[in-house]
């Protein structure tokens, strides 16, 4: 049996679905906000110009705008938090980490395209934003796929986002 050498970082146990849920809950408010008000200012300047042609329709453009800022926000926000800190604000706030699954709780190097995959696939469902009945049907799936899976995911407790990345969330407390 070989151990680690001293100067090696522990081992963390996998984190438990209770954290992993507020973490997400806490990112998903550093994302919201911004893209409501980027998506904001680019409907109004789509509508400006849309009124300058003679049609209208803002409504939809910022639906529509807001929920691009929101992938594109939400992927670019996991992909660089994961890939430079292993985590992003809300786990730091509870004490996670995102670790590769070959690392066997270890902290390890992560491919920046392991964690860009990861993160759209995490934000893939604010695409249908727009639409009211497609987004509480694609809600309800996110949250199934992405919010339980790690419930009953044994014996990694992988999101299916972790499952594409072949990463893992460990606790650090």
């Amino acid at each position: 049996m070989s151990h680690a050498p001293s100067w090696a970082p522990s081992r963390s146990p996998l984190a438990s679905w209770g954290p992993r849920f507020l973490a997400r809950l806490i990112d998903i408010l550093v994302v919201v906000v911004p893209a409501l008000l980027i998506g904001a200012v680019l409907a109004l300047m789509l509508t400006g110009l849309l009124a300058l042609i003679g049609r209208g329709g803002l409504e939809t453009s910022f639906a529509i705008l807001n929920s691009v800022a929101a992938f594109v926000l939400g992927t670019a926000y996991e992909a660089v938090s994961v890939t430079r800190w292993r985590m992003t604000l809300g786990m730091r706030v509870l004490g996670l980490r995102v670790a590769p699954l070959s690392g066997a709780g270890y902290p390890g190097p992560l491919p920046v395209m392991a964690s860009v995959a990861r993160g759209a696939l995490l934000w893939s469902p604010v695409i249908f934003g727009f639409s009211a009945p497609a987004m509480w049907t694609l809600a309800v799936l996110a949250l199934v796929l992405f919010g339980l899976w790690p419930l009953w995911d044994r014996p990694n407790r992988q999101g299916l986002h972790d499952k594409v990345a072949g990463t893992v969330v460990l606790s650090t407390r």
